[in-house]
């Protein structure tokens, strides 16, 4: 059984949520306190930090409601699920749609109390749900903050690997049809990650900057997100063309030997280049290496005139010209993972040699993907 740094933490923020309500002597809102640590643990800072405003207002707003709804019209049970909805309405409009369940709850719970003490046990709530996201914006914050960097290339170089092997199965005309549209699903659900992890690193890098840190490690992070986000285009380039190989299998099965064999060598060229690339960001390989691009002039030019021969064959030009598209189909996709590549080879090289700092967190294993 393993236990993550998020789990560990959500225990951890429901023992600080139920303690402290009893240090302050108000172990009735001790409840509240844990309930609101547990839905208020974000996967980054800025998430928690947005969550803690947004629950601190949505809460106060369910307590002015109570209030005000049981003094007005008593608190049975009608009026209790005609409160829940006006306030419901209210935070819609307010668009804190995300948080209106712990505020409703908090709201329903205070109609419930005693009349007698309404307003002081409304206090106690909202105040109980204020201490509980704010335990869990501390200790997300500043125990173990989550760090994405290593899921990202880790993910990237699984990703990378499978989609070459993939690739090298169409080009040798292995490849089987439904298996291949199963990798395909699950290629595009972890690109789908990656963007999720740029996006987390991203609001990261944002939220937690901080005016006195060197200045060369500000410029380091956000150089890395750069070379992140090409890394993640020239992987959907891969995946793209892995699903163009798939879609036109029928046509480029019918190539003739020697375009397949062009293909075939320019494709191996390019996924050595991929792969080493990899590697060169993570220290394997000298920045100044992979210098796959040195393709001669009259090499691309063979390249290019192959397909357009191809795709310009008169059996071709019959009926809806569906055929000869997928000739240019695949040229296109091929060409789009060369441009990615060589855009990647640049970042990655400049990275390397410029913006690395000792503060950089170091890549030692790509292991351990889920």
């Amino acid at each position: 059984m393993k236990i993550g740094a998020r789990t560990l933490k959500t225990g951890i923020a429901i023992f600080f949520a139920l303690l402290i309500p009893h240090l302050l002597n108000i172990p009735e809102g001790s409840g509240l306190a844990g309930i609101s640590a547990i839905y208020s643990l974000q996967p980054s800072i800025r998430k928690s930090f947005d969550t803690l405003k947004s629950r601190i207002l949505a809460n106060t707003i369910g307590g002015v409601v109570a209030v005000v709804m049981t003094y007005f019209f008593g608190s049975s049970f009608f009026i209790i699920g005609v409160s829940s909805a006006f306030l419901i309405a209210i935070l819609h409009q307010l668009k804190l749609d995300d948080v209106l369940g712990l505020a409703v709850v908090t709201m329903i719970i205070i109609m419930l109390t005693d009349q007698e003490t309404l307003v002081y046990n409304a206090l106690i709530r909202v105040l109980a749900t204020i201490i509980g996201v704010s335990v869990a914006f501390v200790l997300n914050r500043f125990f173990m903050p989550p760090n994405y960097n290593d899921q990202m290339i880790r993910l990237i170089d699984v990703l990378t690997n499978e989609v070459t092997k993939n690739l090298r199965a169409c080009l040798r005309k292995n490849a089987q049809f439904a298996i291949l549209r199963d990798d395909i699903k699950w290629f595009w659900k972890k690109i789908n990650k990656l963007d999720l992890y740029l996006s987390l690193m991203r609001d990261e890098a944002i939220f937690s900057f901080n005016p006195f840190k060197k200045k060369a490690d500000v410029i380091s992070k956000g150089r890395r997100l750069v070379v992140y986000r090409q890394f993640i285009r020239t992987t959907t380039s891969a995946v793209y063309l892995v699903e163009t190989f798939h879609h036109t299998e029928n046509v480029y099965n019918h190539f003739p030997e020697d375009l397949r064999i062009l293909i075939r060598e320019r494709l191996e060229t390019l996924m050595s280049a991929h792969e080493q690339i990899l590697l060169k960001f993570t220290g394997r390989v000298q920045p100044d290496e992979v210098n796959f691009i040195a393709y001669k002039a009259p090499l691309r030019k063979t390249f290019m005139d192959s397909f357009f021969t191809e795709a310009s064959l008169e059996s071709y030009m019959k009926g809806e010209y569906g055929e000869s598209n997928s000739v240019i189909r695949i040229m296109a996709a091929i060409l789009k993972y060369e441009e990615d590549l060589q855009r990647l080879n640049k970042l990655v090289r400049s990275y390397k040699q410029f913006h690395v700092t000792e503060s950089d967190d170091n890549i030692d294993e790509l292991s351990d993907i889920d």
